[in-house]
């Protein structure tokens, strides 16, 4: 039969697990699609979910959920939890849902055409905690150097075997605009034939909202992966989640992580790994069979593919924040996200612009779009400074071309990157 090549949603759809690691392709018969299942169940007491989708072709831009899907949880005690769907492919738990030390679960699917699949029976791994995350400031195996935030996990003594880890972070930085004014733009008259007007006009006033001081957020988007299978002990100590250069823009003031972690069994850990080696390894990209990734769920009454895991995993989280300055005192910050260093002074008239009335009526000669109401408009330039030089004419009678010395909106505005809100858990030092 005929080969194209599918796009595996896998990687890219898996919500919280990796953003999205590199992709690969995968060789899928023409007639055949796969569904993905991206079910991953903790013991923390709030709503679950489990997103589900299919895979998709290589030239489509959006991933292809399962809607109408039936989903249930059902425990070794025949308790059952159904999933409602509310929103396309994504399929939230009736209730907040806690998964239970001892028990074991299975997930079942069925599509609206009646085909059925079933993961096999998944028993929570024991819990364990982040002891403490420490950022350091070192200097990697590549040379460089920054800040390597490190934790330590004390593991469950009762553990026969070794502990594996899956990790995910969420960071949050501080942003203070470099060039941040207590002005901005406010009337902008583009409106050059209005009656009694006197040409386009632009105007500054008090800014209304603060927009020196923001605040952004970002996923982590690799696949962490960690275990004490070759170590003495379970206990995991000063292992690297994360590595920011001292050039990371995101480190130049104040810092936050917080580090989620997942306590896995050995089968989980082994489909993570696979998934880690896929999308490190690119040589063999274009040779990867579906059935090379062999997850824990089963099609029951159906020869449809089905790809994906059934996780269940102990959570437990820890945050922590640190200044710049406690790493590198006295030390230059970071480049800032963009390059603020020049000014520039775009004119409101063009080059060449005359207006003249003739018959009554404006004649305009030249380009008719003003630099600066156009870069304004567009979202591009901020107010830096007025040109002390400006008048209204020159001395040839003709419009000044610089009211105004502007810089890169970014550079005077920290909207342009972050909130200005400040997150709940933001403390500051």
């Amino acid at each position: 039969m005929k080969k194209k090549i599918i796009w595996l949603g896998l990687l890219c759809l898996m919500h919280g697990f990796i953003g999205c690691v590199e992709e690969f392709d995968a060789q899928i018969n023409e007639l055949e699609t796969a569904l993905v299942v991206d079910a991953r169940l903790t013991n923390e007491l709030r709503p679950q979910t489990v997103l589900l989708s299919n895979t998709f072709d290589f030239d489509a831009i959006d991933p292809n959920p399962e809607t109408g899907a039936e989903v249930v949880l059902v425990d070794d005690l025949n308790n059952t939890t159904d999933f409602i769907e509310d929103s396309p492919g994504v399929y939230t738990s009736a209730n907040a849902l806690q998964l239970t030390q001892g028990r074991t679960y299975t997930l079942q699917i069925t599509r609206t055409d009646g085909s059925r699949f079933l993961s096999t029976p998944q028993e929570l791994p024991s819990e364990t905690t982040i002891a403490a995350i420490t950022p350091t400031r070192v200097i990697n195996n590549s040379g460089l150097e920054g800040v390597s935030i490190v934790l330590d996990v004390e593991g469950n003594s009762a553990n026969t075997g070794p502990d594996y880890y899956r990790y995910e972070y969420l960071e949050t930085t501080k942003i203070i605009a470099p060039d941040f004014n207590p002005f901005s733009w406010d009337e902008i008259d583009y409106d050059f034939f209005c009656e009694d007007d006197d040409g386009w006009d632009v105007t500054i006033a008090a800014r209304q909202e603060p927009a020196k001081v923001c605040f952004a957020s970002s996923n982590s988007n690799d696949l962490i992966l960690a275990s004490t299978e070759e170590l003495v002990t379970n206990n995991l100590e000063g292992f690297e989640v994360r590595f920011l250069s001292r050039e990371n823009y995101y480190i130049a003031h104040r810092y936050s992580i917080l580090v989620k972690q997942y306590h896995l069994d050995a089968e989980a850990a082994s489909f993570y790994q696979i998934l880690s080696d896929f999308s490190n390894n690119e040589s063999v990209f274009s040779n990867v069979q579906t059935g090379l990734i062999e997850g824990n769920i089963n099609a029951e009454n159906t020869d449809d593919l089905v790809l994906g895991y059934f996780e269940l995993s102990s959570y437990s989280e820890k945050r922590v924040f640190f200044n710049y300055t406690d790493l590198f005192p006295d030390e230059e910050l970071p480049p800032y996200v963009i390059n603020c260093e020049f000014a520039s002074e775009p004119p409101l008239y063009p080059e060449g612009f005359h207006a003249t009335e003739i018959d009554g009526k404006i004649v305009i000669d030249g380009t008719s779009n003003s630099p600066l109401i156009d870069g304004i408009l567009a979202g591009l330039i901020g107010y830096h400074d007025t040109n002390e030089n400006y008048q209204v004419l020159d001395a040839d009678g003709e419009p000044d071309r610089a009211p105004f010395v502007v810089k890169p909106l970014g550079c005077v505005d920290c909207r342009e990157f972050g909130s200005n809100v400040p997150p709940e858990f933001w403390i500051e030092e």
